[in-house]
Order: structure tokens, then sequence, then C-alpha cells
């Protein structure tokens, strides 16, 4: 494990710094931080002036409690943070009621993809767009609904990026080629996007009522990948003898699995190799690298 001893000093010198911005992130306090993770609130104001080093359980704790990754404090790399506008005082400008919900959508879906589900409160939202926590609810009664309207959001849009792909496509193998690219976590609103896809299937494992809805749009996706392996077949690019649902389930697998390493960053797996190995993965049926 690197030690406070032996961390690069570049990193070293930036930690306070992105401690601080991770605070002002999480809408906390310091002497809030201090007391979540257990650590004396003078320590805490002495390592944020740069006057004490942060042990590496301490790194490790306030990753945690901010939601953000021990990897993103030491090295300051990883998807942005997202801060409140402002000083977060203020209050927005009165706005229809459609584009108040649309304002209130998108930051429960970067707050929640960024900072994770269950760091997130009502609260954080409502500071974030400059409103009330009223007014959340009543667009979204509670951050289960929040969370639903993430992942249909993220649904629409990606069906929408895939049709304008398609559109431009010259085979039903380009086809397969561009699906495989709106796949991989490349930018951090992709990265987003993944995020919000594992935590709600997180969570329906916990919550029953939600698994209807995950289950209809994950139906939808694979049934898409379906759809365009038999029009392969039609134009001859994917074997007469290949099982269609059979290498639809073993793709979609595949992309889940390979962004889930990425965005936990728990492998050395990055988005160049999940290329390759997605264009590999109806071989020998068919062959996408030719």
């Amino acid at each position: 494990m690197t030690t406070a001893q032996d961390r690069p000093a570049a990193g070293a010198a930036g930690l306070p710094a992105r401690v601080r911005t991770t605070i002002r992130a999480a809408s906390l306090s310091q002497r809030e931080l201090a007391g979540r993770i257990g650590m004396d609130p003078t320590a805490l104001s002495k390592a944020l002036r740069g006057t004490r080093r942060l042990r590496d359980q301490e790194i490790a704790a306030i990753a945690k409690a901010c939601g953000v990754s021990v990897r993103y404090l030491t090295e300051g790399t990883g998807p942005g943070l997202v801060l409140p506008p402002g000083d977060g005082r203020g209050r927005a400008q009165p706005v229809a009621a459609r584009e108040r919900r649309d304002q209130i959508l998108q930051a429960a879906t970067v707050l929640i993809a960024r900072r994770g589900y269950h760091n997130v409160r009502v609260s954080d939202i409502a500071r974030f767009c400059g409103t009330s926590t009223a007014t959340v609810h009543y667009h979204f009664p509670s951050k289960e609904a929040a969370l639903h309207a993430a992942l249909d959001y993220y649904a629409r849009h990606f069906r929408t990026r895939l049709d304008e792909e398609f559109g431009r496509a010259s085979s039903s193998r380009d086809k397969l080629r561009r699906l495989i690219e709106v796949q991989l976590p490349l930018t951090d609103d992709d990265a987003d996007e993944r995020s919000v896809w594992i935590q709600f299937w997180n969570q329906a494992m916990l919550d029953p009522a939600l698994r209807t809805a995950q289950r209809h749009i994950y139906s939808g996706w694979h049934q898409a990948v379906v759809e365009l392996l038999h029009e392969c077949r039609s134009d001859g690019s994917l074997a007469p003898q290949a099982d269609a649902e059979a290498l639809a389930d073993r793709f979609t697998a595949m992309i889940d699995g390979l962004a889930m390493q990425i965005l936990a960053n728990s492998t050395d797996m990055r988005p160049d190799r999940m290329r390759r190995l997605l264009l590999q993965a109806f071989e020998p049926h068919l062959y996408l690298t030719e």
C-alpha cells in the first residue's frame, strides 16, 4: 500500500486542495466530515492547511464519506466532481414546471452517478438546483423515483445516440461496430450513464419494486442486439447456424462486466482493450475485425 511517506510529491501537494473541493461537492462542513469519519476536527483542519499529513486510512474514510475514489483524492484522476452552483445559498430564477423538472432530473442523474445513490440526499439535489426540498419532492416523490427517472433518461439518450449512429452506418456489421463504440466509457458522460445503470441494478437486487422497470429497459436493449444479429444473418454476415439469442447474452454480459471493471478501476481494463474484446465477441460466427 502507498503510504503518506512514499506517495508522489505532486499528488501529496494537491491532496489538501482536492479534499477541500470534495467536501464542498459533498455539501458538508469540515466539522460534519470529521464527525462522520471519527477524526478530530482540529487534525482535519491542519491537514487541509497542509501542516499535517493525512494517513491512508483517513484518506480512505474521506473518500467513502464523500462518495469519491481514493485515487481521485491521491492522484486527481477520475470523473470531475459535481459542485453546487455559486455558494449554494442563492435561489434559481423562476422557471416553468417542466423546465424545473428537467433541472432537477439533470442534477439528480449527475449527483447519483458521481457521488453514489446512497451518498445523495434530496437536500443535495435541491441545493444544486437552487430550489427547495419540497419542490424536488413535488416532481420526484422519493429518491427511488429520481433514480428511476435517471435510468429512463439515460436509456432514452442511449437510444437516440444509437439511432443516429445506425443512420450513418454502411452495413449491418458497421452497425455492430458503432453499437460497440457507443458502449465504451470514453467520457465523463459515458461513465455517468454506466454508473447510474449499475447503481439501479444494485438497488433492484434489494428493492423488488424496481425490477420491473429494470427488466423492461434491459430487455429492450437485449432485443436490439438480437434484431441486429438477425439483420446480419439476412445479409450473410452471420453464420446461419449461429444462435442469435446466445450471442446477444454473451455480448451484453461482456459489456456490463468490462465497463464495471473500468469504472471501479479494479483491473487494468481500459476502453481500447474493451473495444478489442467486444469486436471479437461474435467470433467464429461473425467477424468484425476484417
